[in-house]
């Protein structure tokens, strides 16, 4: 048995002690019983479709990969290229979760600059359980069985898991209590120029809960911010890298790609090769510019 199956079966007792106590409380018949496996947990509520296709994707080695490192590590930094489904995989994750081990505690996404741009995961989370499913005893399980109250910015769950959107501005963060699961969605992309106002402010957050997850996923965007200072440190995070070539030929096709090398209005290697370059916003060239050491003999011209 590896490591991971030992914590995947601890959890599941965890969560069959929770669901007992779940349903002295709760306004459904009985509790759904999901599967171990984050792919079979995927296929139950329904499988996320290709980009390309629009038909439905089995969850692929990397996407599990990811869903694993969390599940063992629960400190998470994934550097990431675009197009690879990784915004997608981390809902679905907090979505398996939300049914044992988020139980009862609040979970916060963190997305965009805007509240507007943040509103938009809840509602691609909450498209996860738009049809409903059929757990592993048979029982149907409808949207609102499931999700007992949905705000703009807000959603609840039966057992009373609380999963809530923010926009990346420092002041918004601070305060909510018992959290287990903080998810930073383009950490590397929050207009500010000093970001680490944000990590400061979300990292307390999860101190009262020993095996919360925090997850930083972003595509690079120059040698600046937190990301790329703690992706690049030593620290408490699990450092994880997923490149285009994961999912070349599955959720990106080559003649995209090369179309993309050949675009000069993108940096190619930051945008699909996880490569911490200088941003395109950049007047100069990180190669252009260089520290020359040099006596000052002179101070009348330094106004």
């Amino acid at each position: 048995m590896s490591k991971l199956d030992a914590i995947l079966r601890k959890a599941n007792k965890e969560i069959e002690k929770l669901a007992k106590k779940q349903l002295e409380t709760s306004k459904i018949s009985s509790i759904p019983v999901i599967p171990e496996d984050f792919g079979a947990f995927n296929e139950m509520i329904g499988l996320p479709k290709n980009p390309n296709s629009g038909k439905p994707t089995e969850i692929l080695n990397y996407q599990i990969e990811y869903f694993g490192a969390i599940r063992e590590y629960h400190k998470v930094i994934l550097n990431k290229s675009r197009k690879i489904g990784a915004t997608e995989t981390a809902l679905r994750s907090i979505a398996y979760n939300c049914f044992g081990r988020y139980a009862g505690h609040n979970v916060m996404i963190v997305a965009g600059n805007r509240q507007v741009q943040a509103d938009e995961f809840l509602e691609r989370f909450c498209e996860l359980f738009n049809d409903g499913f059929v757990d592993l005893k048979g029982n149907e399980f409808s949207f609102s069985d499931v999700i007992v109250s949905r705000r703009k910015s807000q959603v609840e769950f039966w057992n009373g898991t609380k999963v809530s959107t923010y926009s990346a501005r420092p002041e918004s963060l601070r305060g909510p209590e018992d959290v287990v699961c903080v998810y930073i969605s383009e950490a590397a992309h929050i207009n500010l120029v000093d970001d680490s106002k944000v990590y400061n402010a979300l990292h307390p957050n999860v101190a009262n809960i020993s095996d919360a997850d925090f997850i930083i996923e972003s595509t690079p965007n120059g040698k600046r911010g937190f990301f790329w200072e703690l992706f690049t440190r030593d620290n408490e995070y699990f450092k994880l890298e997923q490149s285009y070539d994961v999912s070349l030929g599955k959720l990106i096709s080559k003649e995209f790609i090369e179309s993309e090398k050949k675009n000069p209005t993108i940096d190619f290697e930051q945008e699909y090769c996880s490569a911490f370059t200088s941003s395109l916003n950049s007047v100069f060239k990180e190669e252009d510019v260089r520290f020359v050491e040099k006596d000052i003999n002179r101070y009348d011209n330094l106004d």
